[in-house]
């Protein structure tokens, strides 16, 4: 399987060698490929309904994943939710021979590669040439092509490339939840000076909740992310008029997100007196998860079902080992890559997209500048707590300066404001009391306290914490077929 290396763009493939069958994910992991065993069978597919819906197959849930799924938003690493069913890591192949699966072997690992010296204009320079190549690769010759406008920089960017290369008009949608969100205003700007055809999509939380069952089944995975919801809302709108949409994943993970800097931080200046895992700690402490809360919203029966320090801190560990690569920031990229990017980020932005006809192109999230990334010095990505500094420098000609300067936007979600409102009495009814003590895993005691929503209840990301009970139960009432 070593053409695997030669080959670019999305892909996966399933390769019958004799009495060997090979699987490959392509690089960056802007396609994903599942398999499982199930009764001496080797089974896969694209996704993992193909392999759970399989008659018999056992769909039991797996202790550690709904740790490591409260800890870090989704399920990381090839593991999920369900025992005996892996999706294969970016970059990676797998092969079934003689009635066993071998483990998973890695063939590209872009953090290995040294530190190349080039002057900020000349990375500035390349970083935009090698966009405009990839971007140009990736765009289909007519033009059914899209673009989401999240409100950040990396979809500005791609639309600056775009206007840049001279294409046509294209269509661009955005999401906003009131007529003065910030971020919104900046995608507008954006709108307005690459000329697209625009359209800004006021999202109510009645459409919220009507697609939120829809967006769960369709992710497969629980991911505790309200904005795949509106992900999947956006792409249903979009494809009405477009078969292709472009969108800024990957910009954050590969080119420096504020998301880094608390870990940074930790790193930095956390003093002498650390574990052995502090980093693997920080970063989990640093997600958009519950990790805080774990031993209070899981049940002491159910934890004693996984070793902690395996499902949690284990994950991690492989990435900040010394020799892993050059720097402290070039870890955390790896990780977040790897991690964060291909089991969370791109599958979501596949199944969303892809349940509505479209297809996804995320050029940012190409292996050949996920490769740039990790040869060019770290302050080009994060420098005095600027993000994406290198995004910055390539298209501070092409964008107007009030976007080239914004700090970091976004979609805005409200959950804070929904689920003491509008959203209230949906979350009650899907967290009942009588039906999470009777399963076992949560403690109703610690949700009842969650959903009051009181301050000395509450934890700094406690409306997060609540969208991953809910989603979780939604997915397990539907993917383990239980009536409640």
């Amino acid at each position: 399987m070593g053409f695997v290396r030669d080959l670019r763009g999305a892909y996966v493939l399933a390769v019958l060698d004799g009495d060997r069958i090979h699987l490959a994910r392509d690089p960056a992991g802007l396609r994903t490929i599942y398999y499982g065993l199930y009764n001496d069978r080797f089974i896969f597919a694209v996704e993992p309904q193909g392999i759970w819906a399989w008659s018999g197959f056992a769909r039991n849930l797996r202790p550690a994943a709904v740790a490591q799924y409260l800890a870090y938003g989704f399920v990381p690493g090839k593991e999920t939710m369900l025992e005996n069913l892996w999706e294969l890591p970016p970059g990676h192949t797998v092969t079934f021979a003689r009635g066993k699966v071998e483990p998973p072997r890695c063939f590209f690992a872009p953090e290995q590669v040294g530190k190349e010296e080039r002057s900020e204009q000349e990375w500035a320079t390349e970083f935009a040439s090698l966009h405009g190549q990839v971007l140009a690769d990736q765009l289909p010759a007519d033009d059914s092509v899209g673009l989401f406008l999240s409100g950040g920089l990396g979809s500005a960017a791609i639309g600056a490339e775009v206007l840049r290369q001279g294409r046509k008009k294209i269509s661009s949608w955005s999401i906003c939840f009131n007529d003065d969100q910030r971020g919104m205003e900046h995608a507008g700007a954006v709108a307005d000076h690459i000329g697209t055809d625009h359209r800004k999509i006021l999202m109510q939380p009645k459409d919220f909740l009507k697609s939120l069952g829809e967006a769960v089944l369709v992710a497969d995975e629980p991911v505790g992310d309200p904005s795949s919801v509106l992900m999947y809302m956006l792409s249903a709108i979009a494809a009405e008029e477009v078969e292709y949409v472009l969108n800024g994943a990957g910009s954050s993970l590969v080119f420096g997100g504020t998301h880094m800097l608390p870990v940074l931080l930790k790193h930095w200046y956390g003093g002498m007196k650390q574990g052995p895992f502090f980093r693997e700690q920080a970063y989990l402490s640093s997600c958009c998860g519950a990790y805080d809360d774990l031993n209070a919203l899981l049940t002491p029966e159910w934890r004693s079902l996984y070793n902690t320090h395996e499902a949690l801190d284990g994950v991690l560990t492989p990435f900040f080992q010394a020799g892993r690569a050059g720097t402290f920031l070039d870890m955390l990229s790896a990780a977040n890559i790897q991690l964060k990017g291909g089991h969370m980020q791109l599958p979501l932005m596949e199944r969303m997209t892809g349940a509505h006809g479209l297809t996804s192109l995320s050029p940012l999230f190409d292996e050949r500048l996920i490769e740039m990334s990790f040869c060019m010095p770290s302050a080009l990505k994060i420098s005095r707590g600027i993000e994406k500094r290198i995004i910055r420098q390539a298209y501070n000609k092409f964008l107007p300066e009030n976007i080239i300067e914004q700090p970091k936007s976004g979609t805005g979600f409200p959950d804070h404001f929904w689920l003491r409102r509008e959203c209230k009495k949906y979350a009650r009814k899907i967290l009942n009391r009588r039906v999470i003590k009777k399963v076992g895993i949560f403690n109703p005691d610690r949700i009842e306290e969650l959903l009051a929503l009181r301050p000395e209840h509450t934890l700094p990301r406690h409306e997060r914490a609540l969208w991953l009970l809910i989603t979780f139960e939604l997915w397990r009432r539907k993917v383990l077929n239980e009536k409640t």
